[in-house]
């Protein structure tokens, strides 16, 4: 007998995803979309960027389906969605410390070659970024999107000094890594709005 696929639990779904149902996939996306985008547009504000987010991730789920382990689809799709927010907020400080950094500093002006080193040293900070620890990306990244060490705390249920100790070895590991790349002039300024809270 057909059910309708309205009906289905998520571990069901997952299954008929694996076996490229396009209609489970459709079930998935009208089942989850509300629930992530409200999660994600409370902390970006920002009505374009996070619906392009909601959707990369539905577009990963479609295309990644054979690779990605799901046990519990919700929690999939729950932390996938909290993880792009943070790289979404990340960028934005990112960005933002750049631009504060130039109007404060006169020597460092907006010159192609400068430019060209931001996005690199952009580039070189997203890549290193993987070689951090889960737990200790997730503090870090969300220390970068603004909130207070007693915040995070809070949020992950870790002490305080566990998130102190958390950044540090994130800052550590990234300006180790990325030292390895830039030369010392100009790795001193782009640190400087890479990693000013």
């Amino acid at each position: 007998m057909y059910r309708p696929l309205k009906a289905s639990s998520d571990s069901e779904l997952v299954a008929l995803l694996l076996e490229d149902s396009e209609a489970a996939f459709e079930e998935i996306y009208r089942r989850y979309f509300t629930k992530l985008y409200s999660l994600a547009k409370r902390r970006l504000y920002d009505t374009q960027q996070t619906e392009d987010i909601i959707h990369d991730l539905f577009l990963n789920l479609w295309v990644n389906r054979h690779k990605v382990q799901i046990d519990a689809l919700g929690n999939y799709l729950m932390r996938s969605v909290k993880y792009r927010v943070l790289d979404a907020l990340d960028h934005h400080t990112v960005r933002q410390n750049f631009a504060d950094f130039q109007q404060t500093n006169a020597q460092f002006t907006n010159s192609t070659e400068e430019n060209i080193l931001y996005s690199d040293a952009l580039r070189l900070y997203e890549e290193n970024l993987i070689f951090l620890p889960e737990k200790c990306r997730e503090v870090f990244l969300l220390s970068r999107a603004g909130l207070s060490q007693k915040e995070i705390a809070l949020q992950l249920g870790i002490s305080e000094n566990t998130v102190e100790n958390h950044i540090a070895k994130a800052l550590r590991v990234l300006k180790s890594r990325m030292a390895e790349y830039l030369s010392p002039n100009v790795l001193f300024p782009i640190l400087f709005f890479l990693f000013e809270k």
